[in-house]
């Protein structure tokens, strides 16, 4: 009877390992979801801005918000629907020096690619943020520059910790709760219990 208990007892141990592992396997990591849905927004810009150009609209401002230069020059004509924004913090500005040097930016996630990336802790996300450096002698865009650096700096919940360690390793994240937890059980106990 104590030998079948045992078996059982080691086989369900190993199925919930083994699944566990498997889970793991499986795993994407959400911040690079969220990064690369603000990648193709910034893409699509790119893409409607250079149209716009190529129609002979020169009069972009060195730097504006989305909805200004959508109201001013882009329309529904070279944006049919307006970006999604994967975080409740991506908002979307033009940074334009000719009709050669000019980009859109999330002022989370940067540019579409620069010459710089700047992992940053967002919530329980992170994903890189890209600048490029050529734009710094803009005004705004050096303060979203130094907005970027100041999440660097962004200290999580332990809510928020727990939850992206689950994103990156569900096993071990169980594993620590279940240790963590056990461990404010046993204090309590002994502090408080009889």
């Amino acid at each position: 009877m104590i030998a079948k208990m045992k078996m059982s007892v080691l086989i369900v141990t190993g199925l919930i390992f083994f699944l566990g592992i498997l889970g793991t396997a499986f795993a994407i990591d959400p911040g690079f979801e969220l990064a690369k849905s603000c990648r193709a927004n910034l893409t699509m810009l790119n893409a409607a801005t250079k149209k716009c150009i190529a129609d002979g609209t020169m009069g972009f401002p060195t730097w504006d918000t989305f909805e200004h230069v959508y109201t001013m020059l882009l329309s529904t004509k070279y944006v049919p629907q307006k970006p999604t924004k994967p975080t409740p913090d991506c908002e979307y500005f033009i940074v334009f020096m000719n009709v050669n040097n000019y980009d859109w930016y999330c002022n989370l996630h940067g540019v579409e690619s620069g010459d710089r990336s700047i992992t940053i802790r967002y919530h329980e996300y992170s994903f890189p943020s890209k600048v490029n450096s050529k734009y710094m002698s803009i005004p705004k865009y050096k303060s979203h520059y130094d907005n970027i650096v100041r999440w660097v700096g962004y200290t999580p919940t332990l809510w928020e910790d727990v939850k992206y360690r689950y994103t990156r390793n569900p096993l071990t994240t169980i594993i620590y709760v279940i240790f963590g937890v056990l461990a404010a059980y046993f204090t309590y106990k002994n502090i408080y219990g009889p």
